[in-house]
């Protein structure tokens, strides 16, 4: 959206921040027009065809620059109905999914566990660190490496 002029643009942001109300106490631009289930704010855009993008991504564009196609924003806010750019950045999906809500939940009950699955203790001497950062269980791993070279 960044270096579009003319009465079209001028049109189209108009209409946009007219969406918008920014007299939020913790800074956030929030969209108060139509959203997804999800919470995510919905824009209509004609450019050729209508089409709808998601106000927080039209905002971003508009603003800042154009988000990479293998790239999603992550709300710092946590709020998916705010639209203000500082409290976005541009991240992997990866990434994006572990800083949300569920990857959190995930990664705190993977550090709740003790234990591998089979029973070895998560302990300083029985544990080792994967390049993903999950843990792994050094007794299990050895178990599987014996058992690889017995049948091979």
């Amino acid at each position: 959206m960044k270096g579009k002029t003319g009465p079209t643009a001028r049109l189209i942001e108009e209409r946009f921040w007219e969406k918008v109300n920014k007299d939020s106490e913790n800074g956030c631009w929030i969209w108060a027009a139509g959203k997804y289930h999800s919470g995510y704010g919905i824009f209509y855009v004609k450019n050729g065809n209508w089409k709808n993008v998601r106000a927080h991504r039209f905002a971003y564009e508009l603003l800042v620059a154009p988000i990479p196609a293998n790239k999603e924003l992550d709300h710092l806010c946590r709020n998916h109905a705010c639209v203000n750019p500082a409290h976005l950045e541009v991240v992997s999906h990866k990434e994006n999914c572990q800083r949300g809500e569920n990857g959190l939940k995930f990664a705190e009950l993977q550090r709740q566990k003790t234990h591998c699955p089979h029973g070895h203790p998560y302990d300083l001497l029985n544990t080792y660190f994967k390049p993903n950062g999950a843990r792994g269980c050094k007794t299990c791993r050895r178990e599987w490496i014996r058992n690889y070279r017995l049948q091979h």
